[in-house]
């Protein structure tokens, strides 16, 4: 792997900067040098790309590299996610690159040294595809009279982030495992993802899949209820209706629980249920209402259900094969998208559970609130819409506070429902890295 400064030059660069940049008896701070590598595919460029530093208690900073692909920073002690992405062409391709890594940083690691030097890897994914995920409500929110919380309405929505007609056989929908990212994740051998090196994301439990094509406009959206298509919002006035959900997942066959699986709403036409491929145990199909790995993808020519069924493509977590850990294995060319979402106040016991090459980073979430994840606007290729002229609305303000305190929003500043009612075409991220591409949205969409 080769760099366009050497380590060393890097470090001698940064010399000058001390160990202690600020220092009383309440706060310090120390220098930490980040030097992204290059990708072998191509010499991508590195200068310019911002660097974000989130540590696990709440501090959340950016930097830009330098021409070395070096960014710094001045960090006070804290375990902290380093991320960051960018998008380069080569030969006609487009490529995102994505850059991951976990570090603490404490006053011992800088005995000998002034500062901390880090290397953090490249992960190249090929271009995008055309239908992504929009908007993710799972968390559920709280029921009127304050007893508790409501669960079993949630949905997702896919959305055709390209301005041709997205037409797509055997589309589907399921997630990794564990169910929650903080779980006991038994796919780690080692401390290594099993199946990081593999062509293959497991779908764990279930899939649920349509019977007939996708067919998405450009720059329209779609909502699958993953749960109770019906109007929640008669008995719990923070849900959402999902009676005229465009999809939903209900096969009565596999899955009766009628809390999460209600008779669908009679706007909702029969032929937009989709089945379930069952792989583990339950009377339910349970999407976790903490923090969900959810993909979606098509199985292409191959009918979804005698594909996930087979035994040649089944895999079992922590390699016992028993229902409970059952998966399949869905080729990493089929995904379309993902997400990986955790808790904020369990991050630094998260693991990802996708491969870097799928999903590069996750987002927060904040359960039983009623909050949805919803996918940040990319302001240049939006705004570089001829028919977006006069149409764009700004000064989002539907961010969240997070539990550290920090902010959760769109920085495009772009209010993406606003704009699209308006008669605006919206151009979404999409750097396989949920950090970069998802915020916290306090209002779920549906509700407006």
């Amino acid at each position: 792997m080769k760099k366009f400064l050497s380590m060393m030059a890097a470090v001698a660069m940064l010399f000058a900067f001390t160990a202690c940049t600020e220092e009383d008896d309440d706060y310090r701070t120390y220098s930490v040098a980040v030097q992204l590598l290059t990708p072998d595919v191509a010499d991508a460029p590195l200068e310019g790309v911002t660097v974000t530093a989130r540590g696990v208690s709440g501090v959340a900073l950016a930097a830009q590299t330098d021409e070395a692909g070096v960014a710094t920073f001045a960090l006070p002690e804290d375990i902290y996610n380093f991320s960051a992405s960018h998008k380069f062409n080569a030969d006609g391709v487009v490529y995102v690159v994505n850059y991951v890594l976990q570090k603490s940083i404490a006053s011992a690691d800088f005995v000998n040294a002034n500062t901390m030097s880090l290397e953090m890897e490249p992960v190249v994914s090929q271009g995008s595809k055309q239908v992504i995920l929009k908007e993710l409500y799972v968390g559920g929110c709280p029921k009127d009279d304050g007893s508790g919380f409501y669960q079993y309405d949630k949905y997702v929505v896919i959305y055709n982030n390209s301005d041709q007609v997205a037409t797509i056989p055997n589309f589907c929908i399921s997630h990794v495992g564990p169910y929650n990212a903080h779980g006991n994740n038994q796919n780690y051998v080692d401390g290594k993802l099993f199946y990081a090196e593999e062509d293959y994301t497991p779908a764990y439990s279930f899939v649920f899949y349509m019977t007939k094509d996708l067919v998405l406009e450009p720059y329209t959206s779609a909502t699958i209820a993953l749960c109770g298509a019906i109007d929640h919002t008669g008995t719990y006035s923070q849900s959402v209706d999902l009676s005229e959900a465009d999809y939903v997942c209900y096969d009565p066959e596999d899955f009766d629980n009628p809390n999460y699986h209600p008779a669908p709403s009679e706007k909702i036409d029969a032929e937009n249920y989709m089945p379930a491929s069952k792989l583990g145990l339950g009377n339910a199909a349970a999407w976790s209402v903490l923090c969900p790995g959810i993909f979606i993808f098509s199985t292409g020519d191959n009918e979804p259900l005698a594909y996930t069924q087979d035994k040649a493509n089944s895999y079992y977590m922590g390699n016992n094969e028993k229902p409970t850990n059952a998966c399949a294995k869905i080729p990493n060319q089929w995904i379309f998208d993902a997400v990986d979402i955790w808790t904020e106040e369990n991050e630094s016991e998260s693991l990802p559970r996708y491969s870097a090459s799928i999903e590069g980073g996750h987002v927060c979430m904040t359960n039983k609130l009623g909050y949805s994840i919803y996918r940040n606007v990319d302001k240049e290729a939006t705004e570089a819409l001829p028919e977006n002229e006069g149409k764009l609305v700004y000064n989002y303000g539907l961010g969240t506070t997070t539990i550290n305190g920090g902010i959760s929003t769109d920085l495009s500043g772009i209010d993406a429902e606003a704009s699209i009612a308006n008669g605006a075409h919206i151009i979404y991220m999409d750097t396989n890295n949920s950090m970069n591409d998802f915020h916290q949205r306090k209002v779920a969409s549906l509700k407006r």
